[in-house]
């Protein structure tokens, strides 16, 4: 069932040639990870075309100076998941993912990734589209940080991650709506008080 929807996701940034979509389904790697696992991405494997099949993830980066974790993104079950290794050198830091509940991530290990570019130069396509994908991700969440207050904010998280507070800190959220974990308790508690 994964490896269908895999490649249907694939399939829904370009389509796939026959050979390519083969080989993947050959080629793809799943790792299980358990709820609330941490995993620095130094250390990960340098595989590509990320897939979380199942769970959530939070992607963060620990800063060592002020001794704190910074929440960039969350990723939700059929998100691609950016080349994490790869990105993990340009950031101030180290990166993080952790996984908010059991969790199933595919992937094509990089000996495969190698021969797919060799033999589908569609596939320098296919990891562009995804890439361009995260990156407007990335530019939403920073452009929400400058225009929008922090209730509007939350609202907007709220509408595409309702279960978050279930799954994650308030902590964790807090640093990804760029405010203080208090200021977040105060607002979900005024938000409760207005729906009774």
């Amino acid at each position: 069932m994964e490896k269908e929807q895999y490649l249907s996701k694939l399939s829904s940034y370009q389509k796939l040639s026959v050979g390519l979509s083969a080989y993947l389904n050959y080629a793809m790697h799943q790792t299980n990870f358990s709820k609330m696992e941490k995993i620095s991405l130094e250390s990960m494997e340098p595989d590509s075309f990320y897939y979380l099949a199942k769970g959530n993830g939070r992607l963060f980066v620990y800063d060592a100076e002020n001794e704190q974790e910074i929440t960039i993104l969350f990723f939700q079950a059929q998100d691609m998941l950016p080349e994490l290794k790869s990105i993990s050198k340009y950031v101030k830091g180290q990166l993080f993912m952790q996984f908010l509940k059991d969790s199933e991530l595919i992937s094509i290990p990089n000996n495969h990734t190698k021969n797919i570019h060799k033999l589908f130069h569609e596939s320098a396509t296919l990891i562009a589209e995804i890439n361009a994908e995260l990156l407007v991700k990335i530019i939403i969440v920073s452009t929400g940080l400058k225009i929008q207050d922090a209730d509007q904010r939350l609202h907007k998280l709220l509408e595409s991650f309702p279960t978050v507070f279930s799954q994650t800190a308030v902590k964790d959220v807090a640093s990804y709506l760029g405010i203080h974990s208090s200021t977040l308790s105060a607002m979900r508690n005024k938000s409760k008080k207005h729906t009774r």
